[in-house]
């Protein structure tokens, strides 16, 4: 009969692998089941995990361990039957080959082995992949020490486990924020909701984890006056005098921007060959995949008078990242005098605060997409029409990009009045 004993192959230290040892007719093979865990939740009398609150997978890792053990006997039975002794080696190579072996080896793998993996995918479809690599890691990681426990699709999945009020309570009351202060905004939550959302839900459709209902993390917005340029801006902005050329060139994709309704993906990629006959052609890198998304947008004459400025050709400012781009952005805004303060009301830490900004210090490479929309919305154009140029697809996400404040609106629609 097969004698077989789980143990820890290094007790010592605070993470190990369990392993198997099966003595049998005078042999001994030692095999990994590949199931790491911390050395404190095993107990090595009952050769089992501890059950404890703090470790939410100790069922399901019992349970395979039973599992395993039924495997290695009926090896040794099915081999005894037939007269033939496996040497270790054969055992374990069997063991491995066993088509329902229950190692699980997504199982062996932690939470955070499969947030790696997440990074690696989003890597291969985002030049920018900071929301989750940056900011999600490092709220999860802060939650993960506030609550003292590995953290792990269980914990997050049961309530018992309070994964959800601790979420909460750190991002409202406990992450700093931009300003070096405690607590984010009501968006900055919802958004961290949205992205721990995102790597759910490719965690679900990978069979990493069976799905669980994600309605307690929703996405939580309020109205923030992201600003966009008026038509006096621009022209400020285009007068601007700047002898540095990255700042000229900075200053003159922004522009386009504003022309086009493009993102910073796509016009810091654009190229003299996407200009034909007064007409730019362009496939959104956004949503590329998606059938009829090539977009076609008549040069504007500010836009023609830019490339007049730079010799006929689209200015580049190749390797620049997003951020530089925000920062230099703003510099050149406030040097066109877009210094105009303004205040908001914000929800941060639970309270509602009031914020004092100005212009420039809101403005952004999104910023052009806003300008665009609402500036083509004001002079008349159709909305379906201008989201044929923006690429937006649905009028509810188009709407987002309008921002028509109550002077404005009263002077469009004042005659139905």
């Amino acid at each position: 009969m097969a004698e077989i004993h789980f143990y820890l192959r290094d007790q010592l230290a605070e993470k190990t692998t369990i392993y198997a040892s099966v003595s049998y007719d005078g042999y001994r093979v030692k095999i990994s089941t590949e199931i790491r865990i911390l050395s404190r939740f095993w107990n090595s009398k009952k050769q089992r995990v501890k059950e404890l609150m703090e470790f939410s997978d100790n069922e399901d890792i019992n349970a395979d361990l039973i599992k395993m053990s039924n495997v290695l006997e009926d090896i040794y039975k099915r081999h005894r039957e037939e007269g033939e002794l496996l040497k270790p080696t054969q055992f374990k190579d069997e063991f491995y080959a066993t088509k329902d072996l229950p190692i699980l080896r997504t199982k062996a793998k932690s939470f955070w082995d499969h947030f790696e993996a997440f990074i690696s995918f989003k890597r291969n479809q985002l030049s920018d992949v900071r929301d989750y690599h940056n900011s999600l890691r490092k709220h999860l990681i802060a939650v993960e020490l506030k609550m003292k426990r590995p953290l792990s699709y269980r914990v997050i999945k049961n309530a018992d486990q309070q994964f959800l009020t601790n979420w909460e309570q750190y991002l409202k009351f406990e992450a700093i924020n931009s300003k070096g202060e405690k607590g984010l905004s009501m968006n900055t939550v919802g958004k961290q909701n949205k992205n721990l959302k995102v790597f759910l839900n490719w965690s679900f459709d990978r069979g990493i984890y069976a799905q669980f209902s994600v309605k307690a993390f929703p996405t939580l917005m309020e109205e923030v006056d992201n600003i966009y340029l008026t038509e006096k801006e621009l022209i400020s902005l285009m007068k601007v005098k700047l002898i540095d050329k990255k700042k000229q060139n900075v200053r003159d994709l922004f522009l386009i921007g504003c022309e086009t309704g493009l993102r910073f993906s796509d016009f810091t990629r654009m190229t003299d060959e996407h200009i034909q006959d007064g007409y730019l052609t362009f496939l959104p890198k956004k949503t590329q995949g998606h059938s009829n998304n090539k977009i076609i947008i008549p040069l504007s004459e500010r836009f023609i008078k830019i490339l007049d400025s730079n010799k006929g050709e689209v200015p580049s400012i190749k390797k620049m990242t997003i951020t530089e781009f925000n920062k230099l952005i703003r510099v050149i805004c406030k040097s066109a005098g877009i210094e105009k303060e303004l205040k908001r009301q914000r929800e941060v830490a639970g309270k509602k605060v009031i914020e004092s900004y100005f212009r420039y210090q809101e403005v952004s490479s999104h910023t052009c997409r806003r300008t665009f929309c609402t500036l083509k919305f004001l002079k008349g154009m159709p909305a379906q029409a201008i989201m044929k140029f923006s690429g937006h697809r649905t009028e509810r996400n188009f709407l987002k990009y309008l921002k028509l404040d109550a002077e404005l609106t009263a002077r469009k629609y004042g005659e139905f009045f």
